[in-house]
């Protein structure tokens, strides 16, 4: 067993990750499949519901009720000791922001991340949203983190290695000036919330694990808009930028298919919710998604 360093629920936590690579059958990709698409009509309901006055602790509560209408289980809440169903991060928190009863305001950035367990799999699936009219600086932020998730998914191929992933994203939104988070990563998963191997937002090429067919992992960069540093509040889950600036997340599930990378998550729920056209996920899709 291989003992890793890292940040749940803001608390350096030690984490047991196997060794071994868990490879998923056709069969078990696609129950995760469904796993996935659940988080991301849970995020298409909060896209509808994510406005000015409203709570994230609101939020938090019509996503658990939703997710176990969907015969599945909240895959955050427990975990680790988490106490909410869904992480709402805004402005400079940059993950796992715990839901409160202070209503969102214009001009806010809210990044919700969620999980659910169906099937005996978990979906893990994160968005940032603008609340109303953002600044164009913290939207190029978003823009440029949520470009910077295709970037990396694009290296998640067969014959290359975990760290491919990092060094792209690294490399494309450091260029813009940006603060790449080291702390936190993205993992491997499946019956596990967190399953070997972590995908870290940095690194260099062709180091790191090599990936093969039948994978599963969560990509999830996590950028500020100034310094990369962080630092966790009293709480002891919520984690913020150190110098205050606005950080951006955005996360989907992929799995290693004929070599290439399949998206399992989607954003066209939230995108059909906000009446947003894009056809950014087109070239991880052997079909049309139906929405």
């Amino acid at each position: 067993m291989q003992s890793d360093t890292i940040r749940y629920g803001g608390e350096l936590n030690e984490v047991k990750f196997s060794d071994m690579i868990i490879q998923k059958t056709r069969e078990e990709i696609e129950l995760m499949r469904e796993s996935a698409l659940l988080v991301s009509k849970t995020l298409g309901m909060i896209a509808g519901e994510i406005k000015p006055g409203i709570t994230t602790l609101q939020l938090d509560k019509m996503a658990e009720a939703f997710i176990r209408d969907h015969n599945a289980v909240p895959g955050f809440l427990g975990l680790y000791g988490c106490p909410s169903t869904l992480l709402t991060s805004v402005n400079e928190q940059v993950v796992h922001g715990l839901p409160t009863n202070r209503p969102i305001e214009e001009g806010d950035i809210v990044s919700v991340d969620c999980g659910a367990l169906k099937n005996d799999f978990y979906g893990d699936h994160a968005y940032t949203f603008e609340i109303g009219e953002v600044n164009p600086e913290t939207k190029k932020l978003l823009q440029i983190t949520k470009e910077s998730l295709y970037v990396g998914i694009r290296q998640f191929r067969a014959g290359n290695r975990v760290e491919d992933i990092g060094n792209a994203i690294q490399t494309y939104t450091e260029a813009q000036g940006y603060g790449v988070v080291r702390e936190l990563v993205g993992h491997g998963l499946g019956r596990k919330m967190h399953e070997d191997p972590e995908v870290p937002n940095y690194g260099k090429r062709g180091r790191g694990k090599m990936f093969v067919e039948g994978m599963v992992i969560a990509i999830e960069p996590m950028i500020n808009m100034g310094t990369r540093n962080i630092k966790t509040l009293k709480d002891g889950w919520t984690i913020v930028t150190a110098d205050k600036k606005p950080s951006a997340h955005f996360e989907h599930d992929v799995a290693l298919i004929d070599g290439k990378p399949e998206l399992l998550s989607t954003f066209s729920y939230i995108y059909q919710a906000l009446g947003i056209t894009s056809n950014e996920e087109d070239e991880f899709r052997k079909l049309p998604l139906s929405i």
